[in-house]
Formats: C-alpha cells, sequence, structure tokens
C-alpha cells in the first residue's frame, strides 16, 4: 500500500509571509542583490508546498520517493537484508515517527504519515525477522490510540 506523507503547509505559508511582509508593511522595498534574494527565497518556498512524500512497503523492501509535481526529486528502494532494525519513536506530543535503520547509507525517517505506515513497517519487521525498537513514549502513544477506539 502507498501511504502518503503530509506536508506542513502552514508552516511555509508563515515562512513566505516571514520573508515578503516586512518589506511591505515597511514600505520599502529591497533593490540589487536583496530583491533577487528575496525572489529566490519565495520561489523556493512556493515550490515546496508542492513537495509530496510517498512510501511504498510490500514483502521484501521499502521505497520512499519525493516528488515534486510527479517528478522524482529522490528515490530510494531498501530491502529487507540491508536494514538493521526499525526503531518507533515519539516526536511531539501525539505524533509518531519510524526510523529504518540501514547497514550503508542514510537512515529514513518517517514522521507525518497516518498510522496506516506503522502498522505496515511493523508487519515488514515481524514477516523479515528484524530487530524492533519501541520507546517508552511510542509505548504510551500505541496504549493511548488504542483506548480511543
Amino acid at each position: 500500500m502507498v501511504h502518503q506523507g503530509k506536508v506542513q503547509r502552514w508552516l511555509l505559508a508563515i515562512m513566505l509571509l516571514a520573508v515578503n511582509l516586512p518589506p511591505l508593511l515597511l514600505g520599502s522595498f529591497p533593490n540589487g542583490f536583496a530583491l533577487y534574494f528575496q525572489l529566490f527565497v519565495s520561489a523556493l518556498i512556493v515550490l515546496a508546498l508542492f513537495i509530496e512524500a510517498r512510501v511504498k512497503v510490500r514483502n521484501g523492501n521499502i521505497s520512499y520517493r519525493v516528488e515534486l509535481w510527479g517528478l522524482p526529486l529522490y528515490y530510494k528502494t531498501v530491502y529487507a537484508e540491508e536494514i538493521k532494525r526499525i526503531e518507533f519513536k515519539r516526536s511531539n506530543w501525539s505524533s509518531k515517527v519510524a526510523v529504518v535503520r540501514v547497514k550503508k547509507g542514510i537512515d529514513l525517517r518517517f514522521a507525518l504519515f497516518g498510522n496506516g505506515l506503522f502498522g505496515d513497517l511493523l508487519q515488514f519487521a515481524i514477516q523479515n525477522n528484524l530487530e524492533l525498537r519501541k520507546s517508552k513514549d511510542y509505548q504510551t502513544i500505541e496504549k493511548f490510540d488504542s483506548n480511543r477506539r
């Protein structure tokens, strides 16, 4: 199943306002290099609004893909043999994070995905006999979620 990550658009909107609102309020528009820099940063923030992250958990591998308007910016497939362990942690008051530790390369960190991804990663680890680590905070969130149902 494909899981899609949530982009924190509100944070990007605040950043866009922080870059463009002060010159508008002060009435002093930048010129020269400062103008080009402001336009460049604004364009990057607007592009970031359209970035999507997708994760696909299959029987033997995990595929992670970052796209901009359907065009892949970053793509990584990790096979079960390359994974050391999967760690489940808590990122803030009620958000879960999963970290896939790989033997070589950059670890994959999944935050702001739906709860279905964490269940799929748990099943993936059990199927492939991978080491699982759950922090106490994560277990607390799991208990809280199961009591809410």
